[in-house]
C-alpha cells in the first residue's frame, strides 16, 4: 500500500511508497560489501571491485535518497493534524542499539570504507557528498529520538531532529508532490530536489 491508493482522513501510512523502490534495488551496500569482503584471492577481489565500485555508488545514492524520503515524510506529516499512523512494522517492537547497525554501516562505509578500497584496488579516491553524510547524520537523530519508532502511534508522537528546517505551508505541499512523483514513478532519487525544503 502506498499514497498512490490510500486515503484517509484520519489515517495516515507510516511508509508513503518508498519501501518497494528501495527493495528491488541493490542497495544493500553492507550486503554486497560483505559478499566482496569473502572473495580469498587479491586478483579476484581487484576484478570484482572494479565492477563493484560503479553499484556501491549507485546503491549509496539509493540508500541515502530512502533515508532523506523518511525525513520529507516526517516532516510532512508532522506537520498537519494529529492523525493514526498505519503499517507501521516498527511498532510494538524492541528498541536496541542493533537499530543503528545499517545506518552506521553505511555513514562508516561513505566517510572512510569506500575511498580506502577505492584507492587500494583501484588506484582512485572517492570523496564523500557532503549532502549525503548530513542526511544520514540528520536521519540518525531522527531514529534516535524516535526510538526506532517502537512506540510511534499517532503523528503527533513523532520528533524531528532541531537540525531540520520547518517548511512554509506552500513547501509542504511541494515536498508531497515530490513524494508522490517518486512513489509513482518508482525512484526515490527523485527526493533529493526536495531536500533544500528541510536542510
Amino acid at each position: 500500500m502506498s499514497i498512490l491508493d490510500f486515503k484517509s482522513d484520519e489515517e495516515i501510512l507510516f511508509d508513503p511508497g518508498y519501501s518497494a523502490s528501495v527493495a528491488r534495488v541493490s542497495g544493500n551496500v553492507e550486503y554486497m560489501y560483505s559478499a566482496f569482503s569473502a572473495i580469498p584471492s587479491l586478483k579476484q577481489k581487484k576484478f570484482q571491485f572494479s565492477i563493484l565500485y560503479q553499484k556501491f555508488l549507485k546503491a549509496i545514492e539509493l540508500n541515502v535518497a530512502f533515508y532523506l524520503g523518511c525525513l520529507l515524510w516526517g516532516v510532512y506529516i508532522k506537520s498537519g493534524k494529529d492523525k493514526k499512523i498505519v503499517n507501521n512494522p516498527c511498532f510494538g517492537e524492541t528498541f536496541d542499539n542493533e537499530a543503528f547497525l545499517e545506518i552506521d554501516f553505511l555513514i562508516n562505509f561513505i566517510k572512510t570504507g569506500l575511498n580506502r578500497d577505492a584507492k587500494y584496488y583501484l588506484n582512485k579516491t572517492f570523496t564523500p557528498n557532503p549532502l549525503h553524510l548530513q542526511i544520514l547524520e540528520l536521519y540518525k537523530e531522527f531514529l534516535s529520538l524516535n526510538k526506532g519508532f517502537v512506540e510511534i502511534e499517532t503523528t503527533s508522537d513523532i520528533k524531528l531532529p532541531k537540525g531540520l528546517k520547518t517548511p512554509s505551508y506552500e513547501e509542504l505541499n511541494g515536498i508531497y508532490d515530490i513524494i508522490f512523483k517518486a512513489v509513482k514513478e518508482d525512484d526515490v532519487t527523485i527526493l533529493y530536489v526536495a531536500a533544500e525544503k528541510i536542510l
